[in-house]
């Protein structure tokens, strides 16, 4: 079911990174629901999801990749007003057993993929004068957890990638900013929430008493890619039900 939502994206061409994902849907149903053109980049098409979204093969991972499905993108359509980064992974291990292969592995999908996927789109927007770029991070870009260093390490360096995209392009017209989801349902975090005793442990840090879900996402996300944030760039806005304003501290 598609999100109902009072923005107007009529006819404007959004791509989705990791589009097929829990987030990359929710986000998608909710541009599509705004009158949005909306491309879906993925490894693998997800069969199951059922919606007027645009398909576009592409590995984060390979530069080749993601410069071939933004090309298919521009062929078609010619331009690219909203780049929203989704796609990630996320690997739990102690730090002492990580091993080069598990570090190149994240590093390259969620930082070097989000890099070379904004590069290749906003040299359009650079030329045309606007733009949105949505970087999806992470809670973990403001505060550390145990036995995720590497996916931690990205998300820090998904932050600081925002802010200086953001000063280098704000003359050019185009935004760049970040959405941190907190703890969020997904089958990434599925470990978690399938241990009665680990679920406890999350909610007393969460001043809302309760996960939050895919759909918490869209939100933010759309009013950053709106007119109305046309003067907000270089930010960070962290949807965790209150974790990070509490600073982690127990509820009780």
């Amino acid at each position: 079911m598609k999100n109902k939502t009072s923005y107007n994206f009529q006819d404007k061409v959004i791509l989705i990174t990791g589009g097929e994902g829990a987030i990359g849907t929710a986000i998608t149903d909710a541009f599509l629901s705004a009158g949005g053109i909306v491309f879906c980049a993925d490894r693998k098409k997800n069969q199951n999801i059922l919606s007027d979204r645009i398909f576009i093969e592409m590995n984060v991972k390979s530069p080749d990749s993601v410069k071939s499905g933004i090309e298919k993108i521009l062929q078609e359509k010619n331009r690219i007003d909203v780049l929203v980064v989704a796609a990630g992974v996320q690997l739990r291990k102690p730090a002492l057993d990580v091993s080069v292969k598990d570090w190149s592995h994240v590093i390259e999908t969620n930082l070097y993929g989000s890099f070379f996927t904004a590069q290749n789109v906003a040299k359009g927007m650079v030329n045309r004068g606007s733009g949105r770029i949505i970087f999806i991070s992470s809670l973990t870009s403001e505060i550390g957890l145990p036995n995720m260093v590497p996916y931690v390490a990205s998300r820090g360096g998904i932050k600081q990638l925002s802010k200086a995209l953001a000063v280098e392009f704000a003359v050019h017209g185009v935004t760049v900013n970040c959405v941190g989801p907190g703890r969020i349902i997904t089958p990434m975090t599925k470990d978690i929430f399938s241990d009665d005793d680990l679920v406890k442990d999350v909610l007393r840090l969460i001043p809302q008493d309760r996960a939050g879900t895919p759909e918490d996402i869209v939100g933010a996300t759309l009013f950053l890619a709106s007119n109305e944030a046309s003067y907000i760039t270089g930010q960070s806005i962290y949807v965790d039900g209150g974790w990070l304003a509490g600073g982690g501290n127990s509820k009780t």
